[in-house]
């Protein structure tokens, strides 16, 4: 008898570990009013942070995320946890926010270290320390390709030879006129002229920076959200089975078209800890003197491209990574635009496709964002024909969970003015949001 029900009993365990995500997703539930700061300390206060487990490449979860619909999830990486869901959104959902982000007005996309100032500082000094940094084979010489290499690195900056050959004749770099340049011609750089030619050839070919898009911010406040919008957090929220809190408290869906050549190199979406460097999310942060802290991202495709687009993952379950090394390669697998199909992991464009990412661990100690995934490196491939258009849905977290609460509370607040302001006016706030991109 003994035996019959240690063996139902572990019959019982086996069936509770293979219960399928469709199962375990949790429905929305109500959030806190901010009216009663109580309640976000009780619910949150030793809450840890859910973090779906990859479990093994190709693994498939049946995901009920709406009602009488099934999806499925499948991982595509384990570190960082990287995850498929066909058809998250309908395709009148993906055309929608299209139209949504051509209603708000399509602008040029930046980095946040961008501009003539930061090529300068980027360029380092004519000294021999900075010679050797560029000289990737230490043959005591830069060859074209080497400069190339670094240009890519250092200055998000991709030329081809002939533009090369005209820096050079332009700022009278080779003075020798044999596509290498010497630690002699090096420590002759013209630094400002050479951060001029290079920032005027990335406004005339916006193809050879490290963006290359279009984008648009859609408004996604409480009580303003668009339905469409709003249902999709819904949705979110149950695919992550994070707080409802967070969700809402996160930034506005960016939307992002591009067009031929177009392409974004690999790149973190969030930032490493710094404690003494606040959260942009943070109502309370200065722009400009903050750092951005994503937790998780949900990217979604919007349409289907033609040739090319997809969102590649360079390192993505690597076994070892040294970023330095990394650096020095001269291959540079951070090009995506050269070398999208050497990455680990390739996602094609598929309209109405959402891939979740993880940019941070859990904190086995706190429960709350820990250390960034550096293997969460990514990126998208060159558009070779037609055009693409996508979505990002970035996830605002920091890892000090009191200043998260507080937040939550204060936009919470916040929202609540803005409703009872727009109610009295009979129109729309025009306060003015800014967003923060690596």
């Amino acid at each position: 008898m003994g035996r019959f029900v240690i063996i139902a009993f572990i019959h019982l365990i086996a069936h509770f570990l293979s219960i399928t995500a469709k199962e375990q997703v949790v429905s929305p539930t109500n959030v806190c009013s901010p009216q009663n700061p109580e309640c976000y300390y009780e619910r949150f206060g030793n809450f840890k942070i859910p973090q779906v487990e990859p479990i093994k490449v190709g693994h498939v979860r049946k995901l009920n995320l709406i009602d009488g619909v099934e999806h499925e999830m499948v991982t595509a990486a384990i570190h960082p946890p990287i995850f498929e869901i066909p058809n998250f959104l309908s395709e009148k959902e993906c055309d929608h926010i299209i139209e949504l982000a051509r209603k708000e007005g399509m602008e040029d996309s930046r980095t946040l270290l961008q501009g003539i100032k930061q090529d300068t500082r980027a360029l380092g000094k004519n000294t021999k320390v900075y010679f050797d940094l560029w000289d990737v084979n230490k043959d005591g010489e830069i060859d074209m390709d080497e400069m190339i290499h670094n240009l890519e690195n250092q200055l998000d900056f991709t030329p081809d030879k002939p533009t090369l050959l005209e820096m050079y004749s332009a700022i009278q770099l080779d003075k020798d006129h044999d596509e290498k340049i010497s630690f002699q011609e090096f420590k002759q750089r013209n630094i400002p002229e050479m951060a001029k030619f290079i920032g005027k050839v990335k406004e005339q070919q916006p193809h050879t920076k490290s963006r290359h898009s279009r984008q648009a911010w859609i408004e996604s406040v409480s009580g303003r959200s668009d339905r469409v919008i709003a249902s999709i957090e819904e949705r979110v929220q149950r695919l992550t089975m994070l707080p409802r809190e967070l969700i809402r408290a996160s930034e506005y869906l960016q939307v992002v078209s591009y067009g031929p050549m177009g392409h974004y190199n690999c790149h973190l979406d969030s930032d490493f800890i710094k404690p003494k460097r606040p959260c942009c999310h943070f109502m309370s942060s200065e722009l400009g003197h903050c750092r951005v802290c994503r937790y998780a991202t949900v990217l979604y495709f919007l349409d289907n491209v033609e040739d090319g687009g997809e969102t590649a993952f360079p390192i993505a379950d690597n076994s070892t990574f040294d970023r330095e090394e990394w650096m020095r390669d001269p291959e540079n697998v951070c090009n995506l635009a050269k070398n999208c199909h050497k990455a680990n992991v390739v996602v094609k464009p598929e309209k109405g496709k959402a891939v979740l990412w993880y940019n941070h661990r859990v904190d086995n100690t706190t429960g709350w964002m820990g250390e960034i995934y550096t293997f969460s490196f990514h990126g998208g491939c060159d558009v070779t024909r037609g055009t693409k258009w996508i979505a990002n849905h970035w996830i605002s977290l920091s890892e000090d969970r009191e200043k998260d609460i507080q937040n939550w509370i204060e936009l919470g607040q916040f929202e609540e003015e803005q409703q009872k302001a727009t109610t009295t006016s009979g129109g729309d706030s025009n306060e003015e949001t800014s967003h923060q991109e690596l």
